[in-house]
């Protein structure tokens, strides 16, 4: 890849960290604005204010997923270990559970939908399969069809976070294309505007990647991944739910 000189991937993942937290801080911090109009007066104004400034988390928010995704990709190629790097998604995925369950589905554990670990985990496996068979032959080209959708398809049954037609063909296409920057960051759009219009803004970071793996924090987002969920459902249940209960006792 030419060495643009901007972004090496230690940005990209702090940026990706910063962003995400931004988008599940709004989202678990959130008072509607239903509730927001029974405060009392002096604080409407204040709450209002902070939702607000929610609404600029949330748009900024979306650029995280795809610089996940690309980094994914980055760490797949240069990897020296990719039983290792299994593992540790696996790992996470299965420690991040229950605190995704508690923060975003309000129980220990559910079926219901799975947290983002468990997308990046899918698109590994679709990645290792797709560089098995990486030599260009009409067989080949099945086979890695085939590999690419049924990792669309366990996404999508598992209900992960951004699921297969976003997640998991982000990936894909992140990897396929990695030699065409360009091209790269137009497919990966193409892939996000399923999700968002500002996710689109993450693919000028990722144009920008300086091919630089930069300072590496190993497991900075594997262990910040649930313990940010956990202390933000710590702050919304331990201070906003309570603070708002005592304003009006009524509300269960």
């Amino acid at each position: 890849m030419e060495n643009k000189g901007y972004f090496s991937g230690s940005t990209l993942k702090w940026i990706a960290i910063l962003t995400m937290l931004m988008d599940h801080t709004a989202k678990l911090l959130y008072l509607s604005p239903a509730l927001i109009q029974q405060l009392p007066s002096e604080q409407q104004s204040f709450f209002t204010f902070i939702n607000q400034l929610f609404d600029i988390f949330l748009f900024l928010g979306r650029l995280s997923f795809p610089l996940f995704c690309f980094l994914l990709v980055e760490g797949f190629v240069h990897t020296s270990n990719v039983k290792k790097y299994f593992s540790r998604l696996l790992l996470f995925a299965i420690l991040s559970e229950v605190p995704y369950d508690m923060a975003f589905r309000q129980s220990y554990f559910t079926l219901e939908k799975q947290n983002v670990f468990f997308t990046l985990l899918i698109g590994l496996v679709v990645l290792i399969g797709l560089k098995k068979f990486e030599e260009r032959t009409p067989l080949n080209v099945f086979i890695s069809a085939g590999v690419l959708f049924s990792g669309i398809f366990a996404a999508e049954f598992l209900r992960t976070d951004y699921g297969g037609w976003i997640g998991v063909l982000l990936i894909a296409s992140l990897y396929i294309l990695r030699n065409y920057p360009l091209i790269k960051c137009l497919a990966g759009s193409a892939v996000i505007l399923q999700n968002s219009y500002s996710g689109l803004l993450s693919f000028i970071f990722i144009y920008f990647y300086n091919g630089q793996r930069g300072r590496q924090w190993k497991y900075l987002f594997y262990v910040f991944y649930p313990v940010h969920l956990l202390l933000l459902l710590l702050i919304q249940q331990q201070l906003l739910i309570p603070y708002i209960r005592s304003l009006f006792p009524v509300i269960p």
